[in-house]
This record gives structure tokens, sequence and C-alpha cells, in this order.
């Protein structure tokens, strides 16, 4: 599945799986947000449906009537199934017609394949209706799902899936993806790879929409501002950083993007991921605190981050951080 960018592991896998005819009924995708889960999820279904490709090839041909099908979202044996437009959550109702659809024959396929992206967002009631489905599965169904939270799922549906994790990309894998298959230049595609965290689909949308990049540096200027702020300041920003726990991943995520990069700068590294006025920053904090001292704070970010799926309080965690900032 060369189409796919970085997750070399669990691409291969995922042909190993097909190629040996060892396909389980049910794969379950984990790992961060916008890292690529649901594509490479879609990728597999077209292996497994592709006719075109050698008994040997652990690629889909991208030619034949089923790869075009599914690429274009229309195979009448792979569905991608969603909430409806404007809701969060998946629905019964939905989830009783997929149900309804994996006990029909397939009808053009080897296989009925269903992507259900994001199986944490399915309502309770969905769920144990989907238990059945993975408990006595019909010969032909394969369900894929992903999902960026898979501690919250039911001990049930983990234990009969085969479980896939997945890894952010490293900036180098971003950049060339987009430069290869959205055709930013290489100068932007850096700068945005720089920005991602290692997630592509944050990457592709904001080089479609400028304003999420510019987004994206404010609030990381606003993190970086923490560090020669005073102790009230502080304490009076992480408040309002934690005001909920998926608030405060999302806030600990980019603020560990950049301290990083004051991390490698304390080292001398010259290869950090920010531009601009973030990579001076970041240098400049760098020297000031020493190896030993940004490597420590970066330490306590990666605590925090456990304590918070651990159902730590957001915002105690966000002013204990705030608190624990090394003083220059």
């Amino acid at each position: 599945m060369r189409a796919i960018y970085g997750n070399q592991q669990a691409r291969a896998r995922l042909e190993r799986a097909t190629l040996g005819n060892a396909v389980s009924h049910a794969w379950l995708l984990t790992g961060p947000s916008d890292i690529g889960k649901t594509t490479l999820a879609l990728e597999f279904a077209r292996l497994l449906q592709c006719t075109g490709r050698a008994p040997t090839d652990g690629d889909p041909c991208g030619e034949c009537a089923s790869c075009r099908k599914i690429a274009h979202g229309a195979h009448p044996d792979v569905a991608l199934v969603e909430p409806e437009k404007g809701k969060r959550t998946l629905g019964i109702d939905i989830v009783r017609e997929m149900i309804r659809m994996a006990s029909l024959a397939p009808t053009e396929g080897r296989w009925r394949i269903f992507v259900i992206p994001d199986i944490e967002r399915m309502a309770p009631a969905g769920m144990n209706a989907l238990l059945k489905t993975l408990e006595e599965p019909a010969p032909q169904v394969i369900l894929l799902l992903t999902s960026s939270e898979p501690e919250t799922l039911l001990p049930t549906v983990l234990s009969r899936c085969q479980i896939v994790p997945m890894l952010p990309l490293s900036p180098d894998e971003v950049a060339r993806a987009l430069s290869e298959r959205w055709q930013v230049s290489d100068t932007e595609a850096r700068a945005l790879a720089g920005l991602a965290n290692g997630r592509l689909g944050w990457a592709v949308r904001a080089a479609e929409k400028p304003e999420l990049r510019e987004q994206r540096i404010h609030e990381l200027e606003e993190l970086a501002g923490l560090a020669t702020a005073s102790r009230d300041e502080r304490l009076r920003r992480a408040g309002a950083l934690g005001t909920d726990v998926e608030s405060a991943r999302r806030v600990l995520e980019l603020w560990t993007l950049w301290w990083r990069d004051v991390v490698l700068a304390a080292g001398g590294a010259s290869h950090l991921v920010t531009s601009g006025a973030l990579r001076t920053q970041a240098e400049r904090l760098g020297r000031a605190l020493g190896v030993e001292r940004a490597q420590a704070f970066l330490r306590a970010l990666l605590d925090a981050q456990l304590a918070l799926e651990a159902n730590a309080n957001p915002r105690l965690t966000m002013e204990v951080l705030a608190l624990d900032l090394p003083p220059l």
C-alpha cells in the first residue's frame, strides 16, 4: 500500500494478512486524530476488493472497476459509516441499517466491508447492537474501525478486533505527502509539516485554508509567551487553556510540539520544526535554560498528557504546568 504515507508497520501488517489469507473479520486502527487512520482503512478495503492485482502484490492496482469505485465512494460493497451531517454521534438507526446490510451477500466484491471512523462516537445503543455483529460475524463481512480514544471503548469490542496501532507522521513524511499528492510548494510544505505535529489531515486542510495555519501560529505564540510571563499571568492563562479535557489535550500537544524545539535548541541542534519568530524564541529560551532544565519541563508536559488520559482534572493539570515552567 505504497499510496499511504508513513506507518510502514501498520501497512505491512495489513498487507501480510491479505497476502496470507489471514484477514480477520474486525480491525481497529488506533492513534491520534488526523494521522490517516480512515485513509488507511479505505486503502485496505481497496486491496481486499481489488480484482486487478497479482496474488503476491501488496498494492491495489488502482485501475480496476473495484479500485475506481472505492476511490469515488461508489462501491456497493464498501460503505463508509458516519454520523448524519451536523451530528457528532453515530445514531442507532445508521448502525441498524449497517447490520441489515451486513446480512446480505456481496453484490460485486469478495467482501462486504464497513469502514467506521471514530468508533468512540457511536451511541451506547449502537455499540451494543454492533457487538452482536462483532461476536457472530457473517463470513463475508469485514469491519474496519478507527479510534483516537481506544481506552474509552468496551473491553468486549477491543477483544474482538485485531488492533493496529498507528503513529503521527514525521515532518519529512508530511512534507513529502503535501508536495507529491497535493502539489504544495516545497517551502510551504516544510512550513506546514513543522506545524502539523504529525497530522497530515490537518496539514492538508491548512494548505487549503491559510487561516488554519495562522490560527495555529497564534496559539503556539501564546504558549511560547508563557515562558516569560509573570506567575499570576501564567495561572490566569492556564485556567483558560484547561476548560475541559479535549481542549487541554489539544493545548498540551501543541505545547509539546514547540517545547521539543526548545530542547533541541538547548542541545545545539539546528533542525527545528518551527520557523520564524517561534524558532527564534525557542533558540533563545533553549540557550538560556540548558538541556537539563529544558528536558525536565518536556517530561512534565508528557506526564501531563498521561495524567489527562487517567482522568486528571484538566484545569488543575494546566495550572500545575504553568507553575512548573522553569524560571529564566
